[in-house]
C-alpha cells in the first residue's frame, strides 16, 4: 500500500499525527458510526500459519488471523508489526501485502447493535520468538500446508478462506 504525506513539500513528522486513546464512551460512538481501518496478518511460524480463536467481538469464537485497528500516525505495516507483538509476543519480518478486503460483522465489542464495519489491508509475514497470546486470543493453531485440506478450508469463514488461499503458497517448504 502506498502511503502519501499531503499538504507539504517538507518531510512530515508522523509523530504529530499520534493521539491518545479516545475515552471508551467516545470510541464506542465512533465504532458505532464509522468504518474502521484495520490490518489482518497471517504469520508464518514453526512451519505453518498461526491462527487463533478470538475471545472478543467481532469474530468471537472464530478461528482467525491476528490483527486489528491500524494505529493513528503509524504506517500500516509498522502498526501491524506492533499489533502482532502485542497480541502474541512474536516479532514479524518479511512483511508482504496481499491485498485489501472489507468485512461486515453483525456483532460489535460494545453491544451498540450496529455491528462492525472494517476495511482491511491483508499481510503475510514470517515470525520469530516465543508465542505468548494476550487475553483476547486463545487456542493457537499452526496450520501446515498439507493440513490445509478442502474440509479444513470449508470449515473456515469465507474471508479466512480467501486470505489463506493467498498465503498458503507463500509458506516455505520444509
Amino acid at each position: 500500500m502506498k502511503e502519501y504525506k499531503i499538504e507539504t513539500n517538507q518531510e512530515v513528522n508522523l509523530n504529530n499525527l499520534r493521539a491518545d486513546k479516545l475515552p471508551l464512551e467516545t470510541y464506542e460512538k465512533a465504532h458505532q458510526s464509522l468504518v474502521q481501518f484495520c490490518h489482518d496478518i497471517l504469520v508464518e511460524y514453526n512451519g505453518g500459519i498461526l491462527l487463533i480463536v478470538r475471545d472478543n467481538f467481532p469474530a468471537k469464537g472464530i478461528l482467525w488471523s491476528l490483527g486489528g485497528r491500524v494505529e493513528r500516525g503509524l504506517p500500516a505495516e509498522k502498526s501491524a508489526i506492533k499489533k502482532v507483538k502485542e497480541e502474541c509476543n512474536l516479532d514479524i519480518f518479511d512483511v508482504k501485502e496481499l491485498g485489501f478486503a472489507r468485512t461486515f460483522f453483525h456483532t460489535d465489542p460494545f453491544g451498540h447493535g450496529n455491528g462492525t464495519d472494517t476495511v482491511n489491508v491483508l499481510y503475510f509475514a514470517k515470525a520469530k520468538g516465543e508465542l505468548k497470546l494476550d487475553d483476547l486470543h486463545s487456542q493457537p493453531v499452526i496450520l501446515k500446508k498439507e493440513a490445509y485440506t478442502e474440509a479444513f478450508r470449508n470449515a473456515l469463514h469465507p474471508y479466512m478462506q480467501d486470505f489463506l488461499d493467498s498465503a498458503i503458497p507463500l509458506l516455505e517448504s520444509e
